[in-house]
């Protein structure tokens, strides 16, 4: 295992750190609201029943409902979970602690959302986890699934993934690639700033301050 598979994704939630080799003991990819990649993807199309896998503090989650979406969030960490409890205790759409690769749910949505969740899933499991993705789908089912990609300006492999790599994992999972896009991913510059100083990477920022991350979207159906 790599040192990525043993990020303590319960620990940076509590303001400790999510990696041994860095000091990153704030959320990095918490900016205080949705991503505007998934707002962009949300709009695209008529809203159903959403899965938000790996859905954090709940901000993409919050933009799919007030959108229309019927939503069901996810997380491996229980911090993050019950901090989207305790924020939208008076919203129609529900939250629970769930592995990706075996989540206990019942098949039924029309929507799959990975915002920056692929990646942090051990290499090993990876295909485990898009089969059980699998297993949640319908005959109509669309899985967006955003991850970091290769570039001099982006996170280092095997953070980031060449398509040809998630392509052969994906198939062998029983989905079909429909689209692949290269995307921008925004992530919270402080809490990087360790980590990108002792990896040496050179990731450009916004004119908000928050990090240009090269993504892929894979737009993928069964």
């Amino acid at each position: 295992m790599n040192e990525y598979d043993l990020a303590n994704f319960q620990d940076v939630y509590n303001g400790k750190s999510l990696l041994k080799s860095a000091e990153i003991n704030s959320v990095p990819w918490e900016i205080g609201e949705a991503q505007p990649v998934v707002c962009e993807i949300l709009d695209s199309a008529p809203p159903g029943r959403l899965l938000d896998v790996g859905c954090g503090l709940g901000r993409n989650a919050k933009a799919a409902f007030d959108r229309g979406y019927t939503v069901v969030g996810i997380d491996v960490s229980s911090t993050a979970i019950n901090k989207c409890r305790e924020t939208y205790v008076d919203s129609y759409f529900s939250f629970h602690v769930r592995d990706a690769c075996n989540t206990g749910l019942t098949p039924g949505f029309n929507v799959i959302l990975d915002s920056a969740t692929y990646h942090a899933i051990p290499t090993e499991k990876r295909i485990i986890y898009l089969s059980e993705m699998r297993r949640l789908a319908v005959e109509d089912t669309i899985f967006h699934l955003i991850t970091f990609a290769p570039s001099l300006y982006g996170m280092p492999k095997p953070l980031a993934s060449e398509l040809s790599e998630i392509a052969n994992i994906v198939e062998s999972s029983g989905w079909n690639i429909h689209l692949a896009e290269r995307v921008e991913y925004k992530g919270n510059a402080a809490a990087i700033e360790d980590f990108q100083k002792k990896k040496g990477l050179n990731i450009q920022i916004d004119d908000k301050g928050r990090t240009r991350l090269p993504a892929w979207h894979l737009v993928m159906k069964i």
